[in-house]
């Protein structure tokens, strides 16, 4: 059994208060900082529904996706996090302060589910990346379920996200970011999966829905990609 300071449910809890106070103070300071060092610009924001539970689907190809995204959001905002950065009291609350709670990787970790579920019940915005860890290059891999099952099972709608640039400025293996131009794209909300006459919602169905996701993803991403001068996934490559 898990320690009590990595409950994913009883972190989750505390960040809906903590996370209030992080999104008020911490998230303008961000904002400025990123938008001064990296020149950013976000577009479509107001795709992003002001309240109600809604999943952030974004492209991640550095460790910047995550505070850059949260300091885009006009809401404060809820994350996965790998278990393994809930290391000791005080990186514990910095990590929950940003509204992270832990989840195991190397399993498929149900009490992690359990809270992400809360956190859209709760009428809270929650950012999965759907492609799982950190990616590198033009291509979206293919996606997770996880996605598809969140949006199912609590009846939300996902919006996808295309951040450009954040690989340049600091990808996989560099530690000092750089200053590079960053770019974010919120696209249009995506309605949940469609359940059956059962109420429920077929793998199949699960897999059409992030295929589709995918889709979306690849074309807002070779979009933003091609106005920084980045190239594109050539489409006549192998998947």
């Amino acid at each position: 059994m898990s320690p009590p300071e990595l409950r994913p449910e009883d972190l989750e809890a505390k960040g809906r208060i903590v996370g209030v106070v992080f999104h008020f103070f911490v998230q303008r300071l961000a904002r400025a900082v990123f938008w001064a060092y990296f020149r950013c610009c976000a577009r479509g924001r107001r795709n992003l529904p002001r309240t109600g539970g809604v999943i952030i689907a974004p492209t991640h190809r550095s460790n910047l996706d995550t505070p850059m995204i949260g300091a885009s959001a006009g809401r404060p905002l809820r994350y996965f996090a790998k278990s393994g950065l809930f290391r000791g009291p005080i990186t514990t609350w910095m990590m929950v302060a940003m509204g992270a709670f832990p989840v195991r990787r190397e399993i498929i970790d149900r009490s992690a589910l359990k809270a992400a579920l809360a956190v859209l019940e709760a009428g809270q915005p929650l950012v999965v990346f759907p492609e799982g860890e950190r990616k590198s290059g033009a291509r979206i891999h293919p996606l997770l379920d996880g996605v598809a099952w969140l949006a199912a099972k609590a009846q939300v709608p996902v919006v996808p996200v295309a951040i450009g640039g954040t690989e340049r400025a600091m990808g996989i293996g560099v530690r000092m970011p750089r200053p590079r131009t960053v770019r974010f794209v919120w696209g249009e909300p995506l309605a949940p999966p469609t359940a059956d006459g059962r109420g429920r919602v077929s793998r199949d169905a699960l897999t059409r829905y992030s295929d589709e996701l995918r889709e979306v993803l690849q074309d807002m991403f070779d979009g933003v990609q091609r106005e920084l001068g980045i190239p594109v996934w050539d489409r006549r490559d192998p998947d």
